[in-house]
């Protein structure tokens, strides 16, 4: 016989050698092909929720007080209307969770994703939604407690830019000295550093080599 004497090929075996080989083969293909593919903060690419990959902060998602319960606890809110695709908006979600370290008890922050906004819609004062203008995000609105709109700024804001007017609005005394911001405990995302808290903390340490 061409196997040899008493020797069978066994095609059971040979043929699960085979799937196994090609299943490696499509999972090393697919593998190059999401590298090449992998979103990051500078770009307008949807990788996943903003807060979890380049803030570390799932607390703020979703919102743990609505804008009626705010109001009823006499308690300012500020909105960021986002869309986990935009690079501006990836930008900004360590601010916010930089404003929830620093106000956490005097100020309800809420991201809200604008993909489950109908704007064909009416919404009411006591709604978040009704503050949404439909046009660009991020769009940051700061609410007082009685439903005002205090601020309304579409495009990327940088924490000091947001922290004089809910220091405003809060009653507080302007900042006298510059708040250092740290890069979060943990980034799950390699683009992570490249944001606002990495850039500061990067401008900082410079600054004290200089």
């Amino acid at each position: 016989m061409f196997f040899g004497i008493g020797i069978r090929p066994n095609w059971r075996r040979i043929g699960q050698r085979c799937i196994c080989l090609l299943i490696l083969v499509l999972c090393l293909l697919g593998l190059g092909t999401s590298q090449g593919a992998i979103a990051g903060i500078n770009d307008d690419e949807y990788d996943g929720n903003i807060f979890i990959l380049y803030a570390s902060n799932a607390a703020l998602i979703p919102p743990k007080v609505n804008l009626a319960a705010a109001m009823r606890k006499e308690m300012p809110t500020l909105i960021m209307f986002y869309a986990d695709d935009s690079q501006e908006c990836k930008q900004n979600a360590l601010v916010l969770t930089q404003l929830q370290a620093e106000y956490k008890r005097q100020l309800n922050l809420m991201p809200l994703m604008v993909d489950a906004i109908d704007t064909g819609r009416s919404y009411d004062p006591t709604d978040a939604r009704y503050y949404y203008n439909g046009q660009f995000v991020p769009q940051f609105v700061l609410v007082d407690a009685v439903g005002q709109a205090v601020l309304d700024q579409n495009g990327k804001m940088s924490f000091e830019a947001l922290d004089g007017p809910v220091r405003d609005l809060l009653g507080l005394e302007p900042r006298t000295e510059p708040l250092v911001l740290d890069r979060p405990l943990f980034s799950p995302s390699p683009s992570a550093d490249q944001t606002f808290f990495g850039e500061a903390l990067r401008g900082l340490q410079d600054a004290e080599q200089e």
